[in-house]
């Protein structure tokens, strides 16, 4: 039984998947945009990665950008600057 409880817990928690939100604003423009990204059935971290790679578009643009998985913010930067933190790789560019 304690088991079976145990297991339910578990199994509860792994189902809900995990919905990122990415949002930026086009410097060029002066728009705010933004798109969600949730996780393909099988892939790990499918959602996280897609996130990933069009907040690097946008920071190879220049425009800040803020991710937020679940409502939380989890990471942010601005031209390769992550905000708050300085420079994310200070010996290149």
């Amino acid at each position: 039984m304690t088991f079976h409880l145990k297991y339910d817990l578990i199994d509860g928690v792994m189902r809900d998947k995990m919905t990122y939100k990415l949002t930026w604003k086009n410097e060029d423009t002066n728009r705010v945009s933004s798109k969600e990204f949730t996780g393909e059935v099988g892939k790990d971290h499918s959602a996280m990665d897609s996130a990933m790679e069009l907040a690097q578009e946008a920071d190879g643009n220049l425009w800040p950008w803020v991710l937020e998985r679940d409502g939380h913010e989890v990471a942010s930067g601005w031209g390769g600057d992550q905000l708050n933190r300085g420079r994310l790789f200070p010996t290149c560019g």
